[in-house]
């Protein structure tokens, strides 16, 4: 059981990490660099720190899942992903699948450094567009956390 009990602990530090970084990129870091005072530095300065916290969202990403499958299976679980109360379960995958698509094929493949934009002239437009695209990542996360505490509790039994 002790194993079990690591394996939440885990798997709630990583989710704090990870969704701690997410809100304070989305409500901190883009909020202060759009202010116009920042135009010539601003994609610098979110590129320096979105690629940082983009690392250690990789590693808490991946603890995430292996802790939520570690505890799926330990508890046998999955049968519960085919019953209607436990559809939490389904949007805490969801919410990890589309920040692993987001980290391990988006960004490296597809945006590569969003530094790049600098050189290409870009400017505040394109943080609002990113600004607009974490508020939403941000509350589908948020309400996926709070549903799932509930549903983790009995709440939807």
């Amino acid at each position: 059981m002790a194993d079990l009990t690591i394996a939440r602990a885990i798997h709630i530090l990583s989710i704090v990490i990870w969704m701690g970084g997410v809100a304070f990129v989305t409500m901190v870091l883009i909020p202060a660099i759009r202010n116009p005072s920042f135009k010539t530095e601003q994609l610098l300065i979110f590129n320096a720190v979105e690629n940082r916290f983009a690392s250690i969202a990789r590693i808490v990403v991946i603890l995430a899942g292996m802790s939520g499958f570690y505890m799926a299976d330990k508890m046998n679980a999955w049968g519960r992903f085919l019953e209607a109360q436990y559809f939490w379960m389904h949007a805490m995958v969801l919410i990890w699948l589309m920040f692993v698509i987001a980290l391990f094929v988006i960004e490296p493949f597809f945006i590569k450094n969003h530094g790049r934009m600098v050189k290409d002239g870009h400017n505040i437009e394109d943080l609002k567009k990113t600004q607009l695209v974490h508020i939403v990542i941000l509350v589908l996360s948020l309400i996926t956390i709070f549903i799932s505490a509930l549903g983790a509790h009995g709440f939807f039994h």
